[in-house]
């Protein structure tokens, strides 16, 4: 909803929304205080037009309700036949956004409306920017994903067909390789793009919390439920939402989004009342859906609502032509004026990067910061990278020995093989600090336990003697 108007005269609520439509304002009116406040909390408006005299509730009564309950994100403009500068004064220090005495040019207010309304979208950003930050590790950044493999190309085209698009997007891909850079492309390229971007990771959210951050709660819906909060559905509002590592979501979750999905509609946690949200979703995982539904963790209902364009971004290892670009880019951002030997490239493009891209910068940001030249060498890459890539079997001048080594028989050894070489090294470096091991490796604590899991029930198949 863009424009509340709230007045008791009949009159008024016919002709003004009229002429503020042809203003090109999309406008609901409400015949009480009451009324008005109940029309909010079904969905919130970006700005209230308020009648100051009312039966009932008055209008700076209505100012306060609602400056109590959304400080942040709805303006509200006054209307009054008999104003006074006494009370102008109050209303400012209410915190309305602006006073207009009756009768008021249509031309005026619909000015003052769309400057309210750029407020009240702005500081609603600045809302999701500071919980954006707050839910941060301070060392974490945004990972821009460039290349120019076909694997990339042909996942990136896909990006850019369904960006225009109003259609449901669930993006494939193992952690690190730019899901949220991808979703994020997608609302630029989007009809939406003005309005808010709202991102929430549903694995680094608790099981227990996660309804109350999508979709807000009441006052006393819980101990620590302290006020009112808007959710993520509520502040996304005309915008995206992407909720990503939607695969670690409970059943529970999962059928209450669906219900929202298939309605349209919602309700704060503790709250009575239902609320209609419009917002285009975009979904992310690095779980295999159609196995999580065979085993009865993923809904397959909310599969197929979620499914209607899939983008699949490959890893790092299946495009090995991009790891140069990408490296050179990283350490620009990083440290500009800076490059990278010739010979450090090549090692770089051997390892197979686990931790995808995400890896790749933190492998270039540390080496940034070792350098003690502009110049970048192999003595840079860190020690467990370098062997990585020579586990990889194919260093430079090999080629020569490839021969010999096919008569011999001697097989190379398999990615998984070295892959899990390569983690059983990072895990010797760090003294068996698994914590510290998953961070070197770009991946999860949970990936890296899941990982080592499998190597056990290996070894215990294999046959003694």
């Amino acid at each position: 909803m863009g424009v509340l108007l709230i007045d008791d005269d009949p009159g008024i609520r016919k002709l003004l929304p009229r002429e503020l439509q042809r203003q090109g304002l999309d406008v609901e009116t409400a015949g009480s205080g009451e009324e008005g406040l109940a029309t909010l909390d079904r969905q919130a408006a970006d700005v209230v037009v308020c009648d100051v005299r009312m039966s009932g509730m008055d209008g700076l009564e209505v100012l306060r309700r609602i400056k109590e309950r959304d400080p942040d994100t709805t303006e509200v403009i006054m209307l009054t036949g008999h104003g006074t500068i006494d009370q102008a004064i109050e209303a400012v220090r209410a915190g309305a956004y602006h006073y207009l005495t009756k009768p008021v040019k249509v031309a005026e207010l619909a000015a003052v409306i769309r400057n309210a309304a750029e407020r009240a979208v702005m500081r609603r950003e600045n809302v999701l920017l500071r919980r954006e930050v707050a839910a941060r590790r301070p060392s974490s950044k945004e990972i821009t994903v460039l290349g120019e493999s076909p694997a990339w190309r042909q996942a990136w085209k896909l990006v850019h067909k369904a960006g225009p698009t109003e259609s449901t997007v669930l993006i494939l891909g193992r952690s690190g390789t730019g899901k949220e850079m991808a979703a994020r492309q997608i609302h630029t390229l989007s009809p939406r793009a003005r309005r808010p971007f709202v991102a929430v990771n549903c694995a680094s959210v608790a099981a227990s919390l996660l309804e109350s951050e999508l979709f807000g709660h009441e006052a006393g819906a819980f101990t620590s439920a302290q006020k009112r909060r808007r959710g993520l559905f509520e502040l996304a509002h005309g915008g995206t939402l992407f909720l990503d590592e939607i695969g670690e979501t409970s059943l529970e979750f999962q059928a209450k989004l669906l219900r929202v999905i298939e309605t349209g509609e919602y309700r704060r946690v503790g709250g009575d009342v239902s609320l209609v949200t419009d917002v285009r979703l975009i979904a992310a995982t690095n779980r295999n859906l159609k196995q999580e539904i065979e085993t009865g963790r993923f809904r397959e209902d909310l599969y197929y609502r979620l499914n209607v364009v899939t983008i699949e971004l490959p890893v790092l290892r299946e495009r090995p032509g991009d790891v140069a670009l990408l490296a050179r880019f990283f350490l620009e951002d990083v440290a500009p004026g800076r490059t990278l030997a010739d010979d450090a490239l090549e090692v770089l493009a051997r390892y197979p990067w686990p931790g995808n891209v995400r890896e790749l910068r933190n492998t270039i940001e540390r080496m940034s910061i070792l350098a003690e030249h502009d110049l970048l060498t192999v003595e840079e890459i860190p020690g467990d990278i370098r062997a990585g890539a020579e586990l990889s079997g194919d260093a430079p001048g090999d080629d020569e020995a490839a021969p010999a080594a096919e008569a011999t028989g001697d097989a190379p050894p398999t990615l998984a093989d070295v892959e899990r070489r390569h983690i059983e090294h990072v895990l010797g470096f760090t003294g068996g600090n698994k914590a510290r091991a998953a961070r070197l490796l770009g991946i999860t604590a949970a990936t890296l336990y899941n990982k080592l899991k499998l190597y056990k029930a290996q070894d215990e198949q294999k046959p003694s003697g």
